[in-house]
């Protein structure tokens, strides 16, 4: 008499990407295994992944790019800025330490960091305990998305920039009350400019990186100019969650704050 032996057992489900190094093509879902899209940016798994999700030149390489490689550090409580300075600096200070220093000066008491000032201000003590010499750090007003950013973007020019965060941590205009921390970590001409970078707002996009996710992020830079211009004061929200914040004289909103403002790194 025979028998019919069992079924084998199903297939083991495949092991997830460790949270711990940056994912590579494969490990993609099948949507995106396409890499006869976007193949000028496979040498780069996160930025083929989020040009090719983006749809951003996906069938010819773009006019000017540049693209800095950062490991992404998540944020635990509202440590965004210095998480992404911790970032910025590929974790050799981190976000803890960078809290520490900050509560000392006076720059912040849980996280927060409300001002470009003290930003550019703290990462410079970071840097210097970092033992990274040689790198220029500017405080700007004004003028994000414009020719001169943009060239220094491309030019290898990294940033540290406040805007407001919609649900999806993309930019938006909510007055200040989502205020968020980015590392602008690249640049994306889409198309020739020809005599102005900034003739197209839609033909210049940034790669960012925040504590809020491990992927690479792309929005256009004039996005982000609009929504880091918007932020005009505290969330109101935060004032009744019972936490004592440092705030800026005048408030987020003026010289001393966030609104059109943000850090430019040189020399990295």
């Amino acid at each position: 008499m025979c028998t019919i032996p069992p079924a084998p057992p199903p297939p083991q489900p495949p092991i997830p990407p460790s949270s711990n190094s940056p994912p590579k093509l494969s490990d993609f879902s099948p949507t995106f295994n396409n890499t006869d899209i976007c193949e000028w940016a496979t040498h780069e798994p996160q930025l083929w992944e989020i040009c090719a999700k983006s749809d951003i030149c996906l069938h010819e390489a773009p006019f000017q790019y540049k693209y800095k490689h950062f490991e992404s550090i998540m944020q635990v409580g509202p440590t965004c800025g210095l998480v992404a300075l911790s970032m910025l600096l590929n974790g050799e200070v981190t976000a803890d330490e960078l809290l520490d220093i900050s509560k000392i000066e006076g720059y912040s008491n849980n996280g927060e960091m409300f001002s470009c000032v003290n930003m550019a201000k703290l990462a410079k003590k970071a840097l210097s305990l970092a033992e990274r010499k040689n790198i220029d750090v500017f405080v700007k007003t004004g003028n994000l998305f414009s020719e001169e950013i943009i060239v220094e973007l491309i030019n290898g020019a990294v940033l540290l920039v406040a805007y407001d965060a919609d649900f999806n941590h993309s930019p938006c205009l909510r007055h200040g009350h989502t205020a968020h921390w980015a590392l602008v970590c690249g640049v994306v001409v889409v198309k020739d400019p020809g005599d102005s970078y900034i003739a197209d707002p839609t033909n210049v996009y940034v790669l960012c990186r925040h504590g809020k996710s491990r992927y690479l992020a792309a929005w256009t830079l004039n996005d982000l100019d609009k929504s880091n211009k918007n932020l005009w004061e505290f969330s109101p929200k935060k004032q009744e969650d019972g936490l004592f914040y440092v705030l800026p004289e005048g408030g987020i909103g003026e010289i001393n704050g966030l609104r059109d403002q943000f850090v430019l790194f040189k020399g990295l």
